[in-house]
């Protein structure tokens, strides 16, 4: 099953992505409950080859 994310986690996944292609770093920094978890989970999904460091701050 294909993760599918809500427009604005969606815009935030494409310049994420792109600041990865030019960088090879990025972040995303949204408020609690915005669903940025998902932000995660998709680029895990399209990268199944990729190591992904993700923080989260508790």
């Amino acid at each position: 099953m294909e993760i599918e994310l809500y427009e604005h986690n969606l815009e935030a996944y494409n310049t994420a992505k792109a600041m990865l292609h030019i960088t090879g770093k990025a972040v995303i920094v949204h408020p609690t409950g915005t669903g940025k978890s998902f932000i995660g989970f998709k680029f895990a999904e399209d990268n199944p080859d990729k190591h992904i460091l993700w923080l989260t701050p508790s």
